[in-house]
């Protein structure tokens, strides 16, 4: 708890304003996507998607290959508990669809489907886009498998393998992809293995997401270890989650965003 809130409070203190960023590509990013106001009609479509999983209280068994749960002991829970403490909240499933709309998605990865919100957002968002969404517990897999076929979602491709397993089993040469998106297993060393194995499936535009980025000493730790990597170069920090960028164009920058 107290790394999380000194953390945060640095975070305050080193994060910038519009006038205080220099880089015209990030000025846009902040101005246009991350602090976009604005309402959406598809922004309804998100949120019934949350309400129907609200009021269910089917119960799922979670095979969790990450960091566990903070909250919970058993491995037996609600859909509406799983919803609530696991699942990308209304305003990040919102920043999802605006930022695979800003930059134009059409091939996208994600680690951690857990009941689908994030991927939902995303599908709902670049409709032709293709999405790889890994989920490593077999019942939470079906749950949301069954859930994106209720729902008329045809364009996602859902695989249940633990990250490690996914990433072995893929066909070489490797996809690559626009968006990334690290939402699971919560562990440093974990998560700078997956952004290694990540590296030949980016391109010059890909953004990666990482998820709980100060989530834990080791997790903030992976985090700055990321964003120093020599592939990087814009870095933008919003406390919840954090952006990668590998544009050649960009010297290596890190910026921090109040959202």
């Amino acid at each position: 708890m107290f790394h999380f809130i000194f953390t945060y409070f640095s975070h305050l203190i080193k994060s910038f304003h519009l006038h205080g960023i220099h880089s015209p590509f990030v000025f846009q990013l902040e101005k246009k996507c991350l602090r976009d106001a604005g309402s959406y009609v598809d922004y309804v479509k998100l949120s019934r998607f949350r309400e129907s999983l609200h009021h269910n209280n089917s119960s799922l068994h979670i095979e969790d290959h990450g960091a566990g749960s903070r909250v919970f002991k058993s491995n037996d829970r609600t859909v509406s508990q799983i919803l609530q403490h696991n699942c990308s909240t209304k305003k990040d499933a919102q920043l999802l669809y605006r930022l695979c709309t800003y930059f134009k998605v059409n091939r996208v990865l994600e680690l951690g489907t857990s009941l689908g919100v994030a991927t939902h957002a995303m599908a709902t968002s670049r409709p032709q886009a293709q999405i790889t969404t890994v989920e490593g517990s077999p019942e939470v897999y079906e749950f949301a498998k069954k859930t994106f076929e209720k729902e008329g979602v045809q364009q996602v491709n859902l695989v249940n393998a633990t990250f490690k397993k996914f990433f072995k089993k893929q066909n070489t040469p490797s996809p690559v992809y626009d968006l990334i998106y690290i939402d699971g297993h919560h562990n440093g060393a974990a998560t700078c293995s997956y952004f290694e194995s990540i590296l030949n499936q980016v391109h010059n535009d890909t953004v990666v997401i990482f998820d709980d980025i100060y989530w834990s000493k080791d997790m903030t730790r992976a985090w700055n270890q990321i964003c120093h990597h020599p592939q990087v170069t814009a870095s933008v920090d919003c406390f919840d989650f954090g952006l990668i960028f590998f544009r050649k164009e960009q010297k290596q920058e890190r910026f921090y965003v109040k959202l």
